[in-house]
């Protein structure tokens, strides 16, 4: 079979009324079915150039990668504590989460944030959690909370 590629926006229809049907069936409790999205793309593409354990060279993987394949065009963070801030631009999904937002449904997953949120678990073994996503300023603003360390009982 030969190689085809399909339209962005073809692609984004998809996604969006997946999402759409999603949430209509089970409501904010989509959210936390929709952490593991990106998984493969993570274990293929990010997981094998992955090699500090610093916050700041994570997230500078997974913007390189996504970079790469023309997902995104800026990924920035900012730490606060247990506060990780993140500002997307230039991604080739944000029309799917203004259609959500357009139809009152507030943007409920990320792809980028779930990478992030994938490779902190990966490489720091501490549990994080995508908390909000706000778009605003032309970018997404995501929330991501890190949690500490979970004890190991022997």
């Amino acid at each position: 079979m030969k190689k085809k590629t399909i339209s962005l926006d073809y692609a984004n229809d998809l996604i969006f009324e997946l999402e759409k049907a999603f949430w209509d069936e089970r409501g904010k409790g989509a959210r936390w079915r929709m952490t593991t999205v990106g998984r493969e793309y993570f274990k293929k593409r990010c997981l094998p150039v992955l090699q500090s354990s610093e916050i700041d060279n994570i997230v500078q993987t997974i913007e390189n990668a996504l970079q790469s394949d023309g997902v995104v065009s800026r990924i920035s963070a900012q730490r606060d504590g247990r506060l990780l801030r993140l500002r997307v631009e230039g991604c080739v999904h944000r029309p799917v989460e203004e259609r959500m937002v357009a139809h009152e449904t507030k943007p409920f997953t990320c792809m980028m944030a779930n990478l992030i949120v994938l490779a902190i678990e990966e490489k720091l073994d501490r549990p994080a959690e995508m908390a909000e996503i706000k778009l605003e300023d032309g970018a997404c603003h995501l929330l991501v909370i890190l949690f500490d360390k979970q004890p190991f009982l022997r």
